[in-house]
């Protein structure tokens, strides 16, 4: 048994870590909590847009630039322990990239499953956090993460699977990450009234919107918004993923509160008792 509650999140690339997670990452740090993220991809078919850089120099060289860069934005969230599970970036749904044997899209479910299953063991997590079914927008590699991740925490708690991976360690609570669909309809229509693009689009109506998680799925709010610089300093250390035109770094100052200050979550599961009927802490219970 650990000495303290931990927290591990699993994400798809390197970024991720940050847009859904790096508040509740930093959060939990600084109470005190152990941390840990894993990355399933080098992210190697992202795109290079960082101001400065030269995509043709750099490209041939992304994964070595994004293993880079997911070391400082975990720096400055004070987060210590990372692990890369190595698969090759899938690209988006429909592209080349989905057909390549090392991406993480083609992986052996099987393997990918183990090895989640041996960290998972190893950490011996309070929480688990990873994507919706849908990966949050339909992504390959977010979508396997899904997968790979809810399948690793329920196979995880059974020694019978994966005898190889160590004694079995049964994850409290599991989460995914959300984005509630309210959420986006405010942002989007906040960024109309300014005459600002949307990385969202312009639509105002949730049913017409394809990404985002119904309200009503939401369970958990957490107040980041004290971890904002934090949040925003990480964002910033994935210099070859956020031009100078991102939306990252082009929010209003006084818009930003409302968009960074709160991450949402929905629970999959806890074997805690959670009273509070919209909690706001993803160890309440523990």
């Amino acid at each position: 048994m650990p000495d303290t509650h931990g927290l591990l999140a699993i994400h798809a690339h390197p970024d991720d870590e940050v847009i859904t997670t790096g508040g509740v990452l930093r959060h939990s740090v600084v109470r005190g909590f152990r941390v840990k993220v894993v990355t399933c991809t080098d992210g190697s078919r992202g795109e290079v847009v960082g101001e400065g850089m030269d995509p043709a120099e750099v490209f041939p060289r992304l994964a070595e630039v994004r293993r880079g860069e997911i070391a400082n934005a975990l720096g400055a969230l004070g987060v210590t322990e990372h692990e890369l599970l190595g698969y090759a970036d899938s690209g988006m749904m429909g592209t080349e990239g989905n057909e390549d044997p090392a991406s993480f899209w083609q992986a052996d479910l099987h393997e990918a499953i183990g090895r989640v299953v041996a960290i998972i063991r190893s950490f011996k997590p309070s929480v688990f956090v990873t994507y919706d079914p849908f990966g949050g927008y339909g992504h390959p590699d977010h979508i396997q993460t899904h997968r790979v991740g809810l399948l690793a925490v329920e196979a995880a708690s059974m020694a019978a699977l994966y005898p190889e991976a160590g004694p079995a360690w049964r994850t409290p609570k599991a989460y995914y990450t959300a984005i509630p669909k309210s959420g986006i309809v405010k942002m989007n229509q906040m960024f109309l009234d300014r005459g600002l693009p949307s990385p969202f689009g312009e639509e105002i109506d949730p049913a017409e919107i394809p990404m985002g998680t119904d309200d009503d799925l939401i369970t958990s709010l957490v107040d980041v918004s004290e971890h904002i610089e934090d949040k925003q300093a990480a964002l910033k250390a994935h210099h070859s993923q956020i031009s100078p035109e991102s939306f990252f770094l082009n929010i209003p100052d006084d818009l930003i509160p409302t968009l960074y200050g709160t991450e949402s979550f929905v629970r999959v599961r806890s074997d805690v008792r959670v009273d509070d009927e919209l909690e706001t802490d993803l160890f309440s219970g523990l």
